[in-house]
């Protein structure tokens, strides 16, 4: 799910389910991809644990050539909203890359959740989102809107993994939005990160369509009996 004004995804869930929503896992303004909601109060906190155990899985489209062959382990702590210093641990692997122009595709494994966590830990790799306003560089994001369409930020959450507090196993996929997948399909590593993550591969969603549509292909409500 994509939507340029933050506050307006709860809104539209609310709308095509009929009900009151209660945002499990959130996205970064501009970033796409995966959202968790509950329909009902009492089933946030259990959501939220699961989630917490599960997996999260985001492809970052960032800035240079990354030159690890290994996933790497970032463990750089991040202040919360009191300026405390909090863990947080994120698992980055190379996608693809190419030094023509220089860019790279990884997929990060946040481990805990803070704020901004996966831009600030590419960052610190050296590797900003590309379209990162906050973390990245203004003038290299400038060239590739420029010369690219890369008109936001390079941060799509393409499957959460969890187990739901009923005993079911949740596993879904938000396919690239066409925006991406124009720009990715045209750089030199597209078929190498197609074969490291198939995912991309699936059919791009439409933002046109989905900007103006009550519900659009692909998005998925899950039902949980009552508790």
């Amino acid at each position: 799910m994509y939507h340029p004004r933050a506050d307006a995804c709860l809104q539209r869930v609310r709308d095509q389910v009929g009900d009151h929503v209660y945002p499990i896992h959130r996205l970064d303004h501009q970033a796409s991809g995966c959202l968790l909601f509950a329909k009902q109060r009492e089933w946030a906190g259990p959501l939220q644990a699961s989630l917490t155990a599960g997996k999260k899985t985001y492809v970052a489209f960032v800035r240079g050539f990354f030159k690890h062959d290994e996933p790497v382990q970032v463990e750089t702590p991040m202040k919360d909203d009191n300026g405390f210093l909090k863990e947080a641990s994120s698992r980055v692997e190379l996608l693809g890359r190419s030094h023509e122009p220089r860019c790279s595709l990884l997929r990060v494994h946040p481990q805990t959740g803070r704020w901004h966590q996966v831009r600030r830990h590419v960052r610190d790799l050296h590797h900003p989102c590309i379209g990162d306003a906050n973390h990245g560089d203004s003038r290299i994001n400038r060239w590739w809107r420029e010369n690219s369409g890369a008109n936001r930020l390079g941060l799509h959450c393409i499957s959460l993994e969890l187990v739901l507090p009923n005993g079911e196993n949740l596993s879904v996929q938000c396919p690239l939005f066409d925006d991406q997948y124009n720009v990715f399909a045209n750089l030199p590593w597209w078929g190498a990160a197609c074969t490291a993550e198939p995912a991309l591969k699936l059919s791009p969603l439409s933002v046109t369509a989905h900007l103006h549509s009550d519900h659009q292909e692909g998005e998925k409500v899950i039902k949980l009996p009552p508790s």
